[in-house]
């Protein structure tokens, strides 16, 4: 994803950046040359900085990455949601566009995801087959489109008793990692 290499190539710059100004010398040519244990330890003190600068840019640049993922998965669910027949996992031809789209910002990353699927009927039994059936359909679309199913997670609940939720939509979200 672009947004995503160019996010990660100037952190990149950045890291070198804080790297070499660890790694400089503010010593003067003139004064003489000495090693201490006090400057042993703020050079370990500045690399211990730098490397937990790094470590949080990159972290930054990858929380950046996943949300700027999320964000194009919401609205593309905004604008279609996918949602099922009462009864029913079949995925309709508006549900399989909506998933080719959410399959773009999923591609040349490795963010996972977890799709959340519900049903409702009288018997626990056949609601829980039922939401598995249509997170499974959805799972394997998305495969289909060229996400790896192992960044795929199914969670399916029956009878949802948020009276938000609606049971015959699923829910696509990056997991964070």
């Amino acid at each position: 994803m672009k947004i995503r290499n160019s996010v990660c190539g100037i952190a990149s710059i950045a890291v070198v950046l804080l790297m070499t100004a660890a790694c400089s010398s503010d010593n003067d040519s003139s004064a003489p040359a000495t090693t201490s244990a006090t400057s042993t330890t703020q050079a370990d003190t500045m690399r211990s900085s730098v490397a937990a600068t790094a470590s949080s840019m990159m972290s930054t640049v990858r929380d950046t990455a996943e949300q700027a993922v999320q964000d194009a998965i919401n609205t593309v669910l905004a604008a279609a949601p996918i949602t099922f027949d009462a009864g029913s996992s079949d995925l309709s031809a508006a549900a399989v566009a909506t998933l080719k789209a959410v399959a773009v910002p999923l591609q040349g990353n490795d963010t996972e995801i977890q799709i959340t699927t519900y049903a409702e009927d009288s018997n626990i039994a056949s609601a829980k087959s039922l939401a598995e059936a249509r997170g499974d359909n959805i799972a394997a679309a998305l495969e289909g489109d060229g996400v790896d199913k192992s960044r795929i997670t199914v969670k399916s609940d029956a009878n949802p008793s948020d009276p938000e939720i609606d049971a015959n939509e699923a829910a696509i979200t990056v997991v964070d990692e």
